[in-house]
């Protein structure tokens, strides 16, 4: 009975323990490179963002064997002042509810990361073989299934080749997942 006794405040003690070891990697942030492609896709809800030279643009893409997406799609939708190059969420170009921004990755099984407020500046590339570059900060906005309640940010690092369309990715940050 002795030893039964000092096996179960053993289990007692051990089994807390871990459940917060648990919960702090729930915690902590992770780290993340994505690497993917985007073309123009499909515009949802009202394009309008004010006058020319502001426009909406759509933006959908893919990218494959990440280690924390695995196989996924990217789709966004944005304002952009094709003269300045400024690009943004509605309020930062048009009245409000004239227009939706948004961008999210989904992932092969549905779940979502969103990504918002989407905000920067197009300007010409420094990178041989692109015609245009941007490079600005993201947040995490949470998201459905594993990612509900994400948060953490990044850069984006991306390059357009005007001719295709197509606009190469490397977005690098962090994670917390809850």
């Amino acid at each position: 009975m002795k030893t039964f006794s000092i096996y179960l405040i053993v289990v007692s003690i051990i089994i807390p323990l871990c459940s917060c070891e648990d919960d702090d990697n729930a915690t902590r942030p992770i780290p993340f490179r994505l690497e993917f492609f985007s073309l123009g896709g499909p515009i949802e809800g009202d394009t309008s963002c004010g006058e020319p030279p502001i426009i909406m643009v759509g933006q959908q893409g893919e990218g494959v064997d990440d280690p924390l997406l695995g196989n996924y799609i990217f789709i966004s939708q944005f304002c952009n002042n094709v003269v300045t190059g400024e690009y943004g969420d509605h309020s930062f170009f048009a009245e409000e509810g004239r227009s939706s921004s948004f961008a999210y990755f989904q992932t092969e099984n549905g779940d979502r990361l969103n990504i918002g407020p989407i905000k920067g500046q197009i300007i010409p590339s420094t990178k041989e073989g692109y015609d245009l570059m941007f490079q600005d900060s993201f947040e995490i906005v949470g998201g459905s299934g594993r990612f509900e309640g994400a948060t953490g940010s990044g850069m984006t690092d991306s390059f357009i080749k005007l001719q295709t369309g197509r606009t190469d990715h490397v977005w690098t940050g962090t994670i917390v997942l809850k």
